[in-house]
């Protein structure tokens, strides 16, 4: 029991120090950095492509059914979707990986309402993901803006502040405080 409980909070205290860097939310990414377009399904089969939502920032979250963190941060970022509530913002997760048993089930639990996609084939690599869970901020003109590799907290004050300050600023010029 106790080498669980050591082992349970030596894990959070590295995921949590691998990206509480400094308070940094995000990495900026270098300009007109395009990202890479995809056709991928949803639970219904359903194809989804990035250009359907151009016009908008998508926060595109890479995330996996063998990852703890992954699915534990869905919560979070479910009630920052909701915190938002903004047209001017997509969120879309994409499941990597073809291992997707339980993915329905995690879904309800954490009552997800945003777009999840699965990138079965791992088609996906060029978006630079070095660990999962890797986000990605992509611009209404489809430049990727950000990137956050590792779990973040998506609905406290902080990062509903930052992402904010995003929609409300002009995506071509500024980049709000709290990078």
């Amino acid at each position: 029991m106790r080498i669980k409980l050591f082992s349970a909070l030596a894990s959070f205290f590295f995921v949590f120090s691998l990206n509480a860097d400094e308070g940094k939310l995000f990495d900026e990414y270098p300009p007109n950095v395009v990202a890479e377009n995809f056709a991928l399904p949803d639970l219904q089969g359903d194809k989804h492509r990035l250009e359907e939502f151009r016009g908008k920032f998508v926060l595109v979250n890479f995330w996996s059914m063998s990852c703890n963190v992954c699915k534990s941060e869905m919560t979070t970022l479910q009630s920052a979707y909701e915190l938002i509530d903004s047209d001017e913002l997509a969120i879309v997760s994409i499941h990597a990986g073809n291992n997707f048993d339980g993915v329905e089930d995690v879904l309800a639990l954490n009552r997800v309402s945003y777009t999840v996609l699965f990138d079965t084939a791992l088609q996906l690599g060029e978006w630079g993901i070095p660990i999962l869970p890797t986000t990605f901020i992509v611009d209404p003109d489809g430049n990727i803006r950000f990137r956050a590799v590792g779990t973040r907290i998506w609905n406290s004050p902080f990062m509903i502040d930052f992402l904010q300050s995003l929609l409300d600023s002009d995506a071509s010029q500024a980049v709000p405080k709290q990078l």
